[in-house]
């Protein structure tokens, strides 16, 4: 164990991975040295290791100890006290490394078997699974339906979470830096995107590619922030993909074909999707970006089998339509409100739960004068038709680009002394909020970071404003928002919610009604924000029905907004990452228990799954992807 020294104190019980393992090289790995450890191995090894796994563990497959020639070599010197692994200090030097070169060969001959899988894959997700969300798989962006982020295994624990190390890492041919997408694993596949349009299929024990499909995406489309995408959805045999280009894609699981492709939104009127699709009902709804491209936002679901468009809500109403009046003039017609992150679901109740984000341009609200509905919004849809079941607006106005672009986490919670069906939300406008899902109704509303904007929520949960953004600049807090997209998690057995913070103030302006226009690429923001200081990231553990402080954890790498959203595991802890490093925390104290330096950037969420009978973790960063296990 290590007690790192960069500028902050640490519990001493804090352990940082590192790979020297991995640094050390096998010296005898020539053909000769491998049959000379094939026949000492022979005589010593094999009456125990006989290819059956009753007597001693297969070592074509990832290893207890380790997977690393060091890790094997010194498992071979000094064997594995309580087991009847025995030490080999009597074989010399060389031909303890001629073993190990040996038992490398088998995890090659297992490896290359793996990869005639991909003339053999059988893959299919039924609507039960996705229900029951069994946590060897990852079927779904979240997890489950209910938006938790949180894994049942428990394998991996707060005693030997400090024993994690590599699996296995691939390397992206992309030019982009960095990944946001979530994988989805089922039955020992791994499927994720590579921006800007592609899936690759893993084999989970190996880390080889199984198949790859690639989609090329025109240049100069309407994007704020980078070739971005978030991930895939499932059910049969089929994967959904919403590309860049307003397309959703459905691809063969077992072969990567596509079955069949539509449109769903178009570039030149301000769309991108970015989103990872959510499978309801035998529908796939997906979600648009175009918030600061003045798009008109909707969500909209399909067909699973034809790709066929079953109904579509528009987040910005129409004449006629409930919330029309919330807008003054035409700004309604490209009013923003886009709904670029998944949703969750409630199959009881048949409603899908959904973020709203900003209204466009997002800083110069005199020309859109009103609350400006569904923007900064959660909106409950009837899945089965699309229909408005209730919404409930965070942020009326908004003029900070404070969007709701985060995921609802489902829970099921004792407020005010009374059971309740809920949603929790840790809002970007510095809020937490529970709801009552069934209705809409405001139970609980507290900050979470430091606010300025507002003097508090009534009993509707409406803020009480107390200063707005002018055209010459005021410093507002929470600046960028107190969260972003990155997701929260969730664990019902101690009544936590954790979310990835930011505090920070910034000075927003505004530009002259007369004067707002669309810019360059159809940018239509109205002027902007700076931050006044640097950010500071945490992650922060808040009470579920309360929203009350539990605890509080700030990365010592964390720069900028560069963190992840986060994993809750049922072995008692935390999963995270910032500034290229991921942590694992004690999910009831927020104390560190371990780190790994990854060497890239962190967006996207860890999740974990079973490989072999084992929990894993995999989290991308940079342009790689890493599964890690014990």
């Amino acid at each position: 164990m290590t007690n790192p020294s960069s500028g902050f104190v640490l519990t001493p019980t804090v352990t940082e991975g590192r790979s020297l393992d991995a640094a050390v090289i096998n010296p005898h790995v020539g053909a000769e040295d491998r049959a000379s450890g094939a026949e000492i191995f022979r005589r010593r090894c094999a009456a125990c290791h006989d290819g059956s796994g009753a007597r001693a563990p297969l070592l074509d497959r990832s290893l207890t100890h380790g997977d690393s020639d060091l890790a094997i070599y010194k498992v071979l010197r000094d064997g594995i006290a309580g087991t009847p692994m025995a030490s080999n200090a009597d074989l010399s030097f060389g031909d303890r490394w001629r073993v190990v070169g040996y038992i490398r060969s088998l995890q090659t001959e297992d490896s290359a078997r793996n990869v005639d899988r991909a003339a053999h894959l059988d893959l299919r997700v039924s609507d039960g699974d996705l229900l029951a969300a069994n946590a060897d798989q990852w079927l779904t962006y979240s997890g489950s339906l209910d938006g938790r982020r949180y894994s049942a295994l428990a394998e991996i624990t707060k005693e030997n979470v400090s024993r994690l190390q590599v699996r296995w890492i691939h390397q992206f041919d992309t030019s982009d830096r960095i990944l946001e997408a979530t994988p989805l694993v089922v039955a020992g596949t791994l499927f994720t995107t590579e921006p800007p349009a592609n899936i690759i299929a893993f084999d989970t024990r190996s880390g080889n590619v199984i198949w790859k499909y690639q989609r090329p995406v025109p240049d100069n489309l309407p994007m704020c922030c980078g070739r971005v995408n978030r991930g895939l959805a499932v059910l049969g045999n089929t994967l959904f993909l919403g590309t860049l280009d307003g397309i959703l894609v459905a691809v063969d699981a077992n072969t990567g074909k596509v079955v069949w492709e539509t449109e769903v939104a178009k570039p030149s009127e301000g769309f991108t999707m970015t989103g990872a699709p959510l499978v309801v009902n035998k529908a796939v709804v997906v979600g648009v970006a175009g918030g600061e491209f003045g798009a008109r936002g909707f969500l909209a679901a399909y067909d699973v089998t034809s790709g066929q468009q079953l109904w579509k809500f528009y987040t910005i109403p129409g004449p006629g339509e409930l919330g029309h009046d919330t807008w003054e003039g035409e700004g309604w017609q490209s009013g923003g409100g886009p709904t670029w992150i998944t949703g969750s679901y409630d199959p009881s109740l048949d409603l899908l739960y959904w973020g709203v984000g900003n209204p466009a341009p997002d800083y110069a609200g005199e020309t859109r004068l009103g609350d400006n509905l569904f923007t900064n919004s959660v909106i409950a849809l009837h899945a089965k038709s699309g229909k408005l079941a209730w919404h409930f607006q965070f942020t009326p106005h908004d003029e900070h680009d404070w969007d709701s672009n985060q995921t609802p986490i489902l829970a099921e919670l004792k407020v005010h002394g009374v059971d309740r069906q809920v949603i929790c939300w840790a809002n970007r406008n510095g809020f937490y909020y529970v709801l009552d899902r069934v209705t809409g109704e405001f139970l609980t509303g507290v900050a979470f970071v430091e606010q300025n904007w507002a003097d508090g929520l009534d009993s509707a949960g409406r803020p009480i404003m107390s200063r707005g953004v002018s055209a010459s600049g005021r410093l507002t807090k929470p600046g960028g928002g107190g969260t972003n997209w990155q997701n929260p998690a969730f664990d019902a057995s101690q009544g936590l919610v954790f979310v990835p913070t930011t505090e920070g103030a910034s000075i927003f302006s505004k530009t002259s009604g007369k004067e707002v226009a669309q810019g360059q690429g159809g940018l239509y923001v109205g002027s902007g924000a700076a931050w006044v200081t640097p950010p500071v990231a945490a992650v922060r553990a808040l009470d579920a029905a309360t929203g009350k402080r539990m605890w509080e954890f700030r990365s010592p790498s964390a720069k900028d907004t560069g963190y992840s959203g986060l994993l809750a595991t049922a072995g008692g802890l935390v999963f995270g990452a910032s500034g290229e490093v991921l942590f694992a925390l004690d999910s009831a104290t927020g104390r560190e228990l371990w780190r790994a330096r990854l060497g890239g950037e962190t967006k996207a969420a860890p999740i974990s799954f079973m490989v072999d009978g084992r929990q894993v973790i995999a989290i991308a960063a940079g342009r790689a992807l890493f599964v890690l296990g014990l």
